[in-house]
C-alpha cells in the first residue's frame, strides 16, 4: 500500500489529505496541516494524440507503445493513440497488434480514428485519402482495436445511417475536418451526443452570416476538444469556448516531432517542419498537429489565468466524463490510482499509473 500526502486538487474542490492506494484508491484522510507543499492531481487524459518523440500511431505497435510511454512520462496517464486518414490496408497494418496494450501496465484506453470519413476539401495536413462512410472499414478496425472515438464530416452522403451505426456500437462521434452548415450539425445533435474535433480548426463557420460547425458547437455542444498551444487557437478563443461549452476538454493533437529537435521530419506522408513551438507542412503555413504534451497544455492554461481546478477539469475530468469513464479523472476512494504529484512550482515529481510509480 502506497501513501502520499499533499493538497489534493479535483475540478470541484481542494483539501489537504493523505491518500492510501494500490491499483485503486483505498482511503483518503483529510488533514488539518501538512508537512509538504506538494499538490496531488488526477493524471492527464489525452483523447487525440498522433505521436511523439519520433513515433507515430500509423507506424505500428512498437511506435504506438513508445509514443504512449513518452506521453506517460509527461503526466498523461490515459491516452487514445490517433490515426490519420489513410487506406484500410494501412490502418489495419498499423493497428494489427494494438491489443497488446492489455498485456502490461499501459495508459492506452483505445484508439481514435481521425478520418478517413472527412471532407476532402477540409483536410488540413491530412493525406488526400478521404472516403465516404464505410461500415466495413469500422468493422474490420474494431476487430483488432477498440475504437473509442471517430472524427467525421456529417455532410458526407450516407452519414445518417453511418452515425446511427457507430453510435449503437458505443463509439463517440466527433465532427471535424468538415464544411457542414449549422443546420446539418444541429439535425444530428438533436438525436445524438456529438463531440467536436480540435475546435475552431478544420471546420466551417466563424462567419456572422454563414454559421457552420463552429457555431453549432458553441451554441449547442456539450463536449468539444481544443488544442491549447496558442498556435491553433488564441487565448481569447479558448476562454470564449470555455464559456460556451460546459465540458470543453484539452487535447494535444501531438504529432511525431513532439520532443524532437527543430528540423524537417516525415509524418502524415508529408515533410513536416518543426520550429520551436510550431509544426507546419513544409513550404506552407498549414499546421501539422501540435508539438506539445498534456503537461505543457496544463501549464498553458494556468498561464492564462485558469484556476488549478479549471485546468484539471480541462486536462482530465471532462475527457473522462466524455468517455463515460467514471473511474478516471477524479481523486476519490474507489477510483483508479492514476495520480500526479506536483511541487509548489507545478513541476511533476511523481507519476502513478494504476497505482504503480512510473520511473523517469
Amino acid at each position: 500500500m502506497i501513501k502520499i500526502k499533499g493538497k489534493i486538487i479535483n475540478y470541484d474542490k481542494s483539501f489537504n489529505g493523505e491518500i492510501q492506494f494500490n491499483e485503486k484508491i483505498n482511503k483518503i484522510k483529510k488533514l488539518k496541516k501538512l508537512d509538504t507543499e506538494d499538490l496531488i492531481v488526477p493524471g492527464f487524459i489525452d483523447l487525440h494524440c498522433h505521436g511523439g518523440n519520433g513515433y507515430d500511431t500509423m507506424d505500428g505497435w512498437k511506435s504506438i507503445k513508445e509514443m504512449s510511454n513518452f506521453h506517460l512520462r509527461r503526466g498523461t496517464t490515459s491516452i487514445l493513440p490517433t490515426t490519420w486518414t489513410s487506406t484500410l490496408e494501412h490502418t489495419l497494418d498499423a493497428l494489427k497488434d494494438f491489443k497488446n496494450f492489455k498485456n502490461y501496465n499501459s495508459n492506452i484506453l483505445g484508439v481514435h480514428l481521425e478520418g478517413p470519413f472527412i471532407n476532402p476539401n477540409k483536410l488540413g495536413a491530412q493525406p488526400p485519402l478521404a472516403i465516404k462512410p464505410s461500415i466495413d472499414f469500422v468493422k474490420k478496425v474494431q476487430e483488432i482495436a477498440p475504437i473509442k472515438v471517430i472524427t467525421l464530416a456529417p455532410e458526407l452522403q450516407g452519414m445518417e445511417h453511418f452515425i446511427d451505426y457507430i453510435n449503437k456500437l458505443g463509439i463517440k462521434v466527433q465532427f471535424g475536418h468538415s464544411l457542414a452548415d449549422y443546420e446539418c450539425c444541429s439535425k444530428f445533435m438533436k438525436k445524438y451526443k456529438i463531440g467536436f474535433t480540435h475546435l475552431y480548426n478544420a471546420m466551417s463557420g466563424n462567419h456572422h452570416r454563414i454559421p457552420g460547425v463552429l457555431e453549432a458547437a458553441l451554441e449547442l455542444g456539450d463536449f468539444a476538444e481544443i488544442i491549447c498551444d496558442f498556435n491553433h487557437v488564441s487565448e481569447a478563443s479558448i476562454k470564449i469556448a470555455k464559456k460556451c461549452i460546459k465540458n470543453l476538454y484539452a487535447v494535444t493533437d501531438s504529432m511525431g516531432a513532439t520532443g524532437l529537435d527543430n528540423g524537417v521530419y516525415k509524418f502524415f506522408g508529408k515533410n513536416i517542419k518543426k520550429n520551436e513551438k510550431i509544426a507546419v507542412v513544409t513550404d506552407t503555413n498549414t499546421l501539422a498537429g501540435s508539438i506539445i504534451d498534456m503537461y505543457e497544455t496544463f501549464t498553458n492554461l494556468i498561464n492564462i489565468s485558469f484556476s488549478l481546478n479549471d485546468a484539471i477539469k480541462m486536462t482530465s475530468y471532462n475527457a473522462a466524463k466524455y468517455l463515460e469513464r467514471n473511474d478516471l479523472g477524479y481523486i476519490a476512494e474507489g477510483k483508479k490510482s492514476n495520480i500526479l504529484v506536483l511541487d509548489k512550482a507545478l513541476k511533476i515529481k511523481e507519476i502513478y499509473l494504476n497505482g504503480i510509480k512510473i520511473d523517469d
